[in-house]
């Protein structure tokens, strides 16, 4: 297998076998079972920007290779018993520890991410979403700088994009929308703390805007229509708030794939253990803090995995013209791993990532 690239169904078979050890190992050993996922997830990307791969193998050849490290792993573990937990810091985990992460009883989509969102380090809160969207917009052919008027940023949770927004473009104001109180408040006070002055966070439901036809210059929607119950209302909502003439950008998941099946699975998996203590687990292994976002994957209680050929056709339907996919900005955005057009890209991502920019039309 060294030497050739393993196909799809063997992929998905080796990462069968995994998860059923990690679901026989779940509940004696948690913490073994959330490294081992972070390990495997974070070797299915193109790239780390934390951790270098393995440069000798190609993306099947790793991917097989750290399953079988993985699989080989957890049945040794059989034979360790609980020597772990009882010697190793990761089996030290106080009360006081996983308090820190938040309360057990929130499991709805806005509480997985207010608990991820207080994982930022501030000092690079900013500068890494100004850079996200500089470098994607760019490699795109497309100046930020352009956007005048009324900028929407739709599921902002803390304000990352939308106090990027503000800095980035020419918006005269910038709207930020989300359904949890908390990070609503949270981004209150960054935007504040930034001196910031042209923003305004509003509690309510991305999937019933609470603004009039064409009221924005620029909708911005980065990862949050596919946690909804609705993708499709959110599309049209973007596209009623939107002004005649005026673009729009989407970011949603893909469908196929080693990565989109094996990321169901795992979600499914992972629930059976507490975010809280997955989050503590990762900090003691060293995972910086802006990563720690990786983990909505997991933990998020609606996920929707869409095809290139469904949501390109659907957006038409809707009425966006000039739809134009973005061809990837960071090493570790799928959609650019799979522009490359090789048959191994496909295999490990399927249709990667969507990431749209579109327009309504002038004349409707």
């Amino acid at each position: 297998m060294e030497n050739s690239i393993p196909k799809l169904e063997e992929l998905q078979s080796k990462f069968d076998q995994f998860l059923a050890l990690a679901e026989e190992t779940v509940d004696t050993q948690p913490w073994l079972v959330v490294i081992l996922m972070h390990e495997y997830f974070r070797n299915i990307f193109p790239a780390d920007p934390y951790l270098p791969f393995d440069a000798s193998l190609s993306h099947g050849q790793r991917a097989f290779s750290v399953l079988g490290k993985n699989i080989d792993f957890l049945r040794q573990s059989r034979f360790l018993g609980s020597y772990f937990d009882k010697t190793s810091k990761v089996g030290q985990i106080t009360a006081e520890h996983l308090l820190s992460y938040g309360s057990k009883t929130k499991g709805e989509t806005q509480q997985v991410y207010d608990r991820l969102w207080k994982r930022f380090d501030v000092s690079n809160y900013l500068k890494e979403a100004k850079e996200i969207i500089v470098t994607r917009f760019q490699r795109s052919g497309l100046d930020f700088r352009n956007i005048t008027g009324r900028a929407l940023d739709l599921g902002c949770g803390s304000g990352r994009f939308t106090i990027a927004l503000s800095l980035l473009t020419s918006a005269t104001k910038v709207y930020g929308v989300d359904l949890d109180e908390e990070s609503i408040a949270r981004g209150n006070e960054i935007a504040k703390r930034a001196e910031i002055s042209n923003i305004e966070f509003q509690k309510a439901d991305v999937l019933n805007i609470p603004f009039q036809d064409d009221f924005f210059d620029f909708v911005f929607c980065n990862g949050v229509l596919h946690h909804t119950l609705d993708m499709e209302k959110g599309i049209r909502e973007m596209y009623r708030v939107l002004k005649p003439g005026m673009s729009a950008y989407l970011y949603l998941y893909g469908d196929g794939g080693l990565y989109w099946y094996s990321r169901e699975k795992m979600s499914l998996l992972m629930k059976k253990i507490p975010q809280e203590y997955t989050m503590a687990i990762l900090d003691i292994i060293g995972m910086p803090p802006n990563r720690f976002i990786f983990t909505d994957n997991w933990y998020v209680p609606k996920e929707r995995h869409t095809t290139k050929d469904y949501l390109e056709r659907y957006l038409k339907e809707v009425g966006f013209v000039h739809v134009r996919k973005f061809i990837g900005g960071r090493a570790t955005d799928l959609d650019g791993a799979v522009a490359s057009g090789s048959k191994e890209a496909e295999m490990m991502w399927g249709d990667g990532e969507h990431r749209y920019i579109m327009e309504k039309p002038k004349n409707q």
